[in-house]
């Protein structure tokens, strides 16, 4: 499976508007892995042609800059998986231009949309009738196994409020990966629950990538709490040393450039990732 990250921002971009934090600042002058937009994935299966990826892990407000940037359409798009409901992952608006396009509109594939009940909820607001953008929507509980095309999902419960937010192990042909954003100290249960799992990639959020200290009351992580998060996957056997391990959801709030994140990071494993990113597993 290849991963395509094509947000690797918490819910304020860098460059935030009005700001002129030296993190802000530079993003503007300098561009590049500096600049970053708010978080959602890609999944590609082998063989599967880049540029029109099937499987999605949130829809970013960013969406329509990406497909510019990367250069992909979402018009072969299947299945979608929502972490939780907060704007910067969650943007139905771009699912009700489903109807209105141009081309064949009969060519779409039926689109799944996966996600908590607090999701279910907030896409009834504003998609009242599914049907009407060629899509249905399927409620996921914590802890429950599930079908998504060619994916068996697992979804573990986060510590991010309000409302239900969860994170996923996508497993494909003997891979694990888990896809963890929005989060704090993970409760007891999801600890327990993830154990019985050999990862193969762990994409993580670090909202605050900087010097820290552990804070596990918090509902971001911040880079000392990510570190204590790495360890305690190493020590129930989820991990080994030499898996991808990549954070992203990356706010302004750390104070670091993407060069600093990187020197603070790489010396403990950890991938610092950026909009564009491509990892195979």
């Amino acid at each position: 499976m290849r991963i395509h990250l094509i947000g690797s921002a918490a819910g304020k971009i860098v460059p935030r508007p009005f700001c002129r934090c030296r993190v802000c600042a530079n993003a503007r002058l300098s561009g590049g892995r500096d600049v970053r937009t708010r978080t959602a994935v890609h999944l590609y299966l082998d063989g599967e042609a880049i540029g029109e990826p099937r499987y999605g892990v949130d829809l970013s407000p960013d969406t329509a800059y990406h497909m510019i940037r990367e250069g992909f359409c979402l018009d072969r798009l299947e299945h979608l998986l929502f972490t939780h409901r907060d704007e910067d992952h969650f943007s139905p608006s771009y699912l009700k231009v489903r109807p209105s396009i141009l081309s064949d509109r009969e060519a779409l594939p039926w689109l799944t949309l996966y996600g908590s009940s607090t999701v279910g909820e907030a896409l009834a607001a504003q998609v009242p009738n599914p049907e009407r953008i060629r899509a249905t929507f399927r409620e996921i509980a914590p802890f429950q196994w599930f079908q998504v095309g060619e994916l068996e999902v697992f979804s573990l419960l986060a510590n991010h409020g309000p409302g239900t937010v969860l994170h996923y192990v996508v497993q494909i042909e003997g891979k694990s990966i888990l896809f963890a954003w929005d989060t704090g100290w993970w409760p007891e249960e999801t600890w327990e629950r993830v154990a019985d799992f050999q990862l193969d990639a762990v994409f993580m959020e670090c909202t605050i990538l900087g010097p820290s200290e552990v804070n596990k009351k918090a509902g971001h992580l911040n880079f000392a709490t990510l570190l204590e998060m790495k360890a305690g996957l190493a020590e129930r056997g989820c991990i080994s040393d030499d898996i991808p391990y990549t954070t992203l959801h990356i706010g302004d709030n750390g104070g670091l450039t993407y060069a600093e994140a990187c020197d603070l990071a790489q010396p403990h494993g950890i991938t610092v990732g950026y909009d564009g990113l491509w990892v195979e597993v």
